[in-house]
């Protein structure tokens, strides 16, 4: 069973799924069908925390705990994702250097992209070789707030 909760940060509503495991997936709510899960603020509670603690500018704790479901690949590109400092950016190619499959950059655009977590797992820090900002799975406007938030650097 998932349970879930929403929270707000300026114009973006999110939704915040747990299991009994862990935190399962952020998304920016879009009015999708929850008739299987159920709302259990309880059991949101301490991630939604987690995130307002974030927009006021703390960092997301190490020890978080999180039910994912992804390749091993993806599972080791999000690992490293989260190793990526608060207000510090990486690119593709570094991640990719950093699991050491230096050519896999483009399966590691892929892995981030497919990343379920928005903001814990800081896919938002991810950026193109040249510092431009590249893409982003959700709202860009919402990478580029981040990022400003965070103080990182880039084009």
């Amino acid at each position: 069973m998932l349970y879930y909760d929403f929270i707000t940060y300026h114009d973006w509503t999110f939704i915040i799924k747990v299991s009994k495991f862990g935190l399962k997936s952020i998304d920016i709510y879009t009015n999708e069908d929850l008739s299987n899960l159920s709302m259990n603020q309880q059991l949101t509670h301490p991630y939604i925390k987690i995130l307002k603690d974030y927009f006021n500018g703390i960092p997301i704790p190490k020890d978080i705990k999180l039910d994912l479901e992804g390749t091993s690949f993806e599972k080791l590109v999000w690992h490293k994702l989260m190793e990526i400092p608060y207000g510090k950016t990486l690119s593709y190619k570094d991640i990719a250097e950093g699991i050491s499959k230096p050519k896999a950059f483009q399966a590691v655009g892929n892995a981030v992209g497919s990343n379920p977590l928005l903001i814990v797992i800081p896919c938002h820090r991810v950026i193109k070789a040249d510092g431009r900002l590249g893409g982003f799975s959700s709202d860009i406007q919402l990478k580029i707030d981040l990022l400003n938030k965070e103080g990182a650097t880039y084009l």
